[in-house]
């Protein structure tokens, strides 16, 4: 009895024995492994998720993201774009575009306003009165999980930081300290980009976006000028536009005109040449048949011609008709009123 009592005692003095050796290869196990990082490595892990845990909130604030855009009618666009400035910055915002055509049909500013987010309404209000309002829309976007989960990754990635620059102080090797100096600067690296996210999308919270469109009304049908000061440049312009087309376009026929005047200017020496060898050759080789010396051309007369007596002069070869002083001379003394005929 005692013997089997004594045997049962040493057999649980071994089981406990057993129990109490066996987590000590781990820890001894753990111990010999002084040049790895892996077990804080794990541990920072942990702590990670655990942090993230800790800072998720239960109850989050809404996050909403407002925007809108605005089209007024307006008499000058760029004054309008001024007093649409000054609004923006009496109410704590300001403005983050801004464009203004003077050309073309299409006269206008067109401005990007950012004003608090809670006080929307009343920018939309005060740029009304700039004119006549055509258009006017607004939207409201929730990210309120969206800016809680960047919150928190941003929260839990900042505790791993601080928890690796930790183990970097305390690093017994030069393989534990280059370790720890890769894994903090990706985490770094990776907390960067969250909170330049973060930062990002609060400021869409806080800040509303408006689009603003500052637009004259065309006396024109198909739009063009409203004013006659905007007509009277839209002319010059035209006239400078259609002045700098004609040039161009002189340019580009110049070669042309120039190559047309040489071709005539050939044709004229041509033809006077001729003309000059035509005139030369009755010249040197006196009349031609069928040529009257006068220069005169046609067939020689026929003969019984009344005309073929006429000499080269345009005189008659035929003695001229007596006149009456010649008659009265030719008619014998004797002749009488008691003559006789003959």
């Amino acid at each position: 009895m005692v013997s089997g009592m004594r045997r049962r005692r040493s057999l649980i003095a071994l089981l406990a024995a057993a129990l109490l050796l066996v987590p000590l290869p781990a820890c001894s196990g753990g111990g010999a492994s002084g040049d790895s990082v892996s077990e804080p490595a794990t541990d920072g892990g942990a702590t990670f998720s655990e942090a993230a845990d800790a800072a998720a909130p239960t109850v989050a604030e809404p996050s909403i993201i407002r925007s809108g855009a605005i089209s007024i009618e307006v008499t000058d666009p760029a004054e309008s774009a001024g007093a649409a400035r000054k609004i923006a910055e009496s109410m704590g915002g300001y403005v983050e575009s801004e464009t203004v055509d003077r050309s073309g049909e299409s006269r206008g500013a067109y401005l990007t306003v950012r004003v608090p987010a809670d006080r929307i309404d009343e920018a939309f209000s005060k740029l009304g009165e700039l004119g006549r309002v055509t258009s006017r829309s607004s939207s409201a976007d929730d990210v309120t999980t969206a800016h809680a989960d960047l919150k928190a990754r941003v929260t839990a990635l900042e505790t791993s930081v601080a928890r690796l620059a930790d183990l970097m102080s305390g690093a017994a090797s030069t393989s534990e300290l280059l370790e720890a100096e890769a894994a903090l600067s990706e985490r770094q690296q990776e907390l960067d980009g969250l909170r330049a996210q973060l930062k990002v999308l609060e400021n869409q919270v806080d800040l509303a976006t408006i689009q603003v469109s500052l637009e004259t009304k065309n006396a024109l049908p198909g739009g063009g000028p409203s004013t006659f000061w905007q007509g009277l440049l839209t002319g010059l312009d035209s006239l400078a536009a259609a002045a700098s087309g004609s040039l161009v376009v002189l340019g580009i026929l110049l070669p042309w005109l120039v190559v047309a005047a040489l071709v005539a200017l050939v044709v004229v020496l041509i033809v006077r040449a001729v003309r000059r060898h035509r005139r030369q050759r009755p010249a040197q080789g006196g009349p031609p048949e069928g040529v009257a010396a006068d220069g005169r051309s046609g067939p020689p007369p026929a003969p019984g011609d009344p005309l073929a007596g006429v000499a080269a002069d345009g005189r008659t070869g035929r003695p001229p008709a007596p006149g009456p002083t010649e008659a009265a001379a030719r008619v014998p003394a004797d002749t009488g009123p008691g003559s006789a005929a003959p």
